[in-house]
């Protein structure tokens, strides 16, 4: 698999049920600040390419989750959290900080509600969130893409959610996302695992500064998100030029954004 970042080292993590890949960049661990990438769903750490600049000041660690990309290990987004403090004390990482982006980013809110001791800033993007907001939640097209999963249809599985709003993006974009659903198995939904629910009061446990953000032209239901988030204490903004996608369609907004966020 072609990685996430051009001179990227990529290693093996063991965790339960097998393991997960990590690609690390820029400074080694322990000579700068580390960056930890949750992806979102159907993707894996490709999608975080748009962030290879960040490398210049942060020691960069992508992950394929469990049940994506490369990792073995099975699907269970309730294990999630605690993968992310075994992918930090396996690289040796006292300190580091968050990033996740839309399922990703729900697993990262989760992480922080945990108060990890090494946990130092943490950012979401696109997240969604357990509860009932003004605005209409997107309807993910989960259930007719189990069916043609479980039926062996995954060129058709793969074309139902290329024509949903939430991966719309310009061609090149869409070509990268193309690129990481042919890797997606639907493991996920074939066998879930353990289910994950962080809810605001889940979230007003994070005692580290935390920034939501979404994509100006995101979804109205995830840029309530992040404004119920900013309820929360979180500070928060919009990617200009971005989508639900936007750390890949706006990736110079988005790494700003993040810099910003990180101090």
């Amino acid at each position: 698999m072609d990685g996430a970042f051009a001179d990227g080292r990529t290693h093996r993590i063991a965790v339960p049920g097998g393991d997960l890949v990590v690609e690390i960049a820029g400074l080694d661990p322990g000579r700068g600040p580390a960056l930890i990438f949750w992806h979102g769903w159907t993707l894996d750490r490709r999608q975080w390419r748009g962030q290879a600049p960040l490398a210049d000041h942060f020691t960069l660690v992508a992950v394929d989750r469990r049940g994506f990309g490369e990792a073995t290990a099975p699907p269970g987004l309730g294990e999630e959290p605690a993968d992310v403090t075994r992918v930090a004390a396996a690289l040796g990482l006292s300190r580091y900080h968050l990033v996740g982006f839309s399922q990703g980013g729900k697993v990262a809110l989760a992480h922080a509600a945990a108060r990890p001791a090494g946990l130092d800033r943490l950012v979401v993007i696109g997240a969604p969130l357990d509860a009932d907001l003004s605005d209409p939640q997107d309807v993910l097209p989960l259930a007719e893409m189990t069916v043609l999963a479980a039926a062996g249809r995954l060129d058709a599985m793969r074309q139902l959610w290329l024509a949903d709003p939430l991966t719309a993006a310009q061609p090149a974009v869409r070509s990268a996302v193309v690129a990481m659903l042919a890797r997606y198995r639907a493991r996920d939904l074939l066998a879930p695992g353990q289910k994950l629910s962080v809810t605001l009061g889940d979230v007003r446990r994070i005692k580290v500064p935390a920034t939501a953000l979404a994509g100006a032209d995101d979804t109205p239901w995830r840029r309530a998100v992040a404004a119920a988030l900013g309820s929360a204490g979180f500070a928060t903004g919009l990617i200009a030029g971005g989508g639900h996608l936007a750390p890949m369609e706006a990736p110079a907004a988005t790494n700003a954004a993040i810099v910003a966020a990180l101090g």
